[in-house]
């Protein structure tokens, strides 16, 4: 019985798929923790926005009608007037409208809360319904103008409105349920905004690993296939130099375990044999046909061709040439080995793409905040370190432009780290310069690594805007990225800051706000520096902010909808054959 000795080899398609395997499972695990936790901040954020916030404006309202219907039933009391009085109608407006419908608001939002809380809210419903008792009664007792001289009627009301009362009881009780209320949401509010904080730590932990140890492994793969393959092939090279230079190699060619150290071991045999040639070719032409000489094989053509030494030495010479192209043939398929794993990273390169467009408004996101308006958008590479963003916040419209810093995969990293960073703040947070100052906070816990982080070469650079369309007012804050606006052909335009998201330490400085009011027909512009930063042109300078302004003013005439083309042609226009050097955004918006 014969047992198997076969020996498992190590070959250089077998460290192709061990690079490209790892590099694969990195790249699926980020997705998949991103994913996961992306998710778990959507539902944090819907909870916030479709149940802590409303509530706590709903429980304002009610504690404001209540306060007004306060103030209104002590006039009642208090003034002897008709039963027309504006007051009157107004109290009773509040009592029958108002407070109704913002009980309404709360009972919606109601199956969603805490037991403790329903409690308080059933108990605070009860003492309203005692509240309006006690109304209805003062209103019976004064009813018209009349009714103010009955004494006995007036001594009956004013009794209401002394402490001690059941007005004042009623008062109190319901003054005390409605801030447990907003007490209690208001902390639901905090552990739920922490809990987003959390995730978004979470996040850039793991995308920051992720991204050293992807970089790491292409290092390592680059690294070991560089030396697996180029340094054997390099030593072939060498040997076959000496050969078709008709010497013999000063060192036999190291074999490695692999296709290439088949190909040197060939080689070396080749090497060997021509050194017998050589000798036996010397000998025989030295006159000593005696020499001993001994083909490498039974089929060695080169050895059976000298023994003849002439009739068979063209078949000799073709074999030979046979042998060439069969060790070339090898080498190619080789090349091509390396081609596709470049094709296949490139791949991966693509589907990072996709993560990073899946945070991206869409047409529509963008539509449903401001209907006229245009982004045009061109990253460098496959990724981009820019982005854009998009959300409104009940009547205020927020929009931004933000530079990250690189571009490509580093860069499109950062993007991700900055828009969940700017997704939370927005949520609790509506006011520019307030923004940028909490995004600031947000980036530089993500982003510090060193002892200090006056040391961080990360950062961002963006324009933040909110426009309130009722009041025609914008807000807008910035950081070393100006804002600009486009009225009947003038150009205004609101400077930013100098100084980054991330590069000072929170509350060393603060973000300035600046307010402008808006008319119909007026033209939005918010850019990064990637358009006035290109070169081009007739004589390969920048695009400069001179030109890029006076585009704006031209653009400020042409149809929204025709904005995104017509950046693009004068930015190709422009560039010309010169590579583009950073990552182009420019957003447009029709007031």
């Amino acid at each position: 019985m014969k047992t198997s000795n076969v020996k498992f080899r190590f070959t250089i398609g077998w460290r192709m798929a061990l690079g490209f395997g790892l590099f694969t499972l990195a790249v699926g695990a980020l997705f998949i923790q991103t994913r996961s936790l992306l998710g778990e901040s959507r539902v944090i954020g819907e909870k916030i926005d479709k149940e802590l916030v409303p509530s706590i404006e709903a429980l304002e309202d009610l504690d404001r009608s209540l306060g007004e219907a306060r103030v209104s039933i002590k006039h009642w009391i208090a003034f002897q007037s008709r039963s027309d009085d504006t007051e009157k109608r107004f109290l009773k407006t509040t009592i029958s409208k108002t407070i109704p419908e913002n009980i309404a608001r709360l009972q919606e939002m109601y199956p969603d809360w805490d037991p403790k809380a329903k409690v308080q809210l059933d108990s605070l419903y009860l003492d309203i319904e005692g509240l309006f008792s006690v109304y209805e009664e003062i209103e019976r007792l004064l009813p018209d103008f009349s009714s103010y001289d009955d004494p006995i009627a007036m001594m009956d009301a004013e009794f209401y409105s002394l402490d001690g009362s059941l007005l004042s009881i009623y008062d109190r009780s319901i003054r005390t349920r409605l801030i447990s209320l907003s007490s209690f949401q208001t902390s639901s509010l905090r552990a739920a905004t922490t809990q987003m904080e959390h995730l978004g730590d979470q996040l850039s932990f793991f995308a920051g690993s992720v991204s050293l140890a992807v970089i790491f492994l292409g290092i390592v793969v680059g690294l070991a296939l560089t030396r697996s393959i180029l340094v054997p092939v390099r030593h072939l090279k060498q040997a076959l130099l000496f050969m078709g230079r008709g010497q013999q190699p000063d060192v036999k060619v190291p074999i490695t375990p692999d296709e290439i150290g088949d190909m040197a071991e060939a080689v070396n045999r080749l090497a060997e044999g021509l050194q017998k040639t050589r000798k036996f070719s010397e000998a025989v032409g030295s006159g000593n046909f005696h020499a001993p000489y001994e083909p490498l094989s039974d089929d060695d053509s080169l050895g059976h061709a000298l023994l003849s030494m002439r009739d068979d030495l063209a078949t000799t010479e073709r074999e030979l040439e046979k042998k060439v192209e069969d060790r070339t043939a090898e080498m190619s398929k080789q090349k091509q080995r390396a081609e596709e794993l470049y094709s296949d990273l490139r791949d991966s390169i693509n589907y990072a793409l996709r993560i990073q467009e899946s945070i991206l408004p869409t047409e529509k996101e963008v539509s449903e905040v401001f209907d006229n308006s245009s982004v045009f958008y061109r990253p460098r590479d496959i990724v981009s370190g820019d982005f854009y963003f998009f959300r409104s916040v009940g009547r205020i419209r927020l929009v931004a432009a933000v530079d990250c810093t690189g571009h490509g995969v580093p860069g499109a990293f950062m993007s991700l780290v900055g828009y969940n960073a700017l997704s939370h703040v927005t949520k609790v947070f509506t006011e520019p310069s307030k923004i940028l100052d909490k995004l600031n906070s947000a980036a530089l816990d993500v982003l510090s690594s060193e002892s200090s982080p006056d040391h961080l070469q990360d950062g961002m650079d963006l324009v933040m805007l909110a426009v309130d369309m009722e009041k025609m007012e914008l807000k807008f804050s910035g950081a070393n990225n100006p804002l600009f606006v486009v009225r009947a052909g003038e150009l205004f335009e609101m400077k930013a800051d100098k100084f980054a998201i991330a590069s000072f330490k929170p509350d060393s400085k603060s973000y300035t706000q600046q307010v402008f009011s808006l008319e119909h027909g007026d033209t939005i512009f918010a850019s990064t520096d990637g358009f006035v930063d290109q070169f081009g042109g007739p004589f390969g300078k920048k695009y400069m902010r001179r030109r890029f302004r006076e585009l704006l003013v031209r653009m400020s005439t042409v149809p929204i909808n025709q904005h995104k083309d017509q950046f693009a042609k004068e930015f190709d226009s422009w560039k010309a054959k010169e590579e583009q050097v950073d990552d182009v955004l420019v957003i447009s918006i029709l007031i």
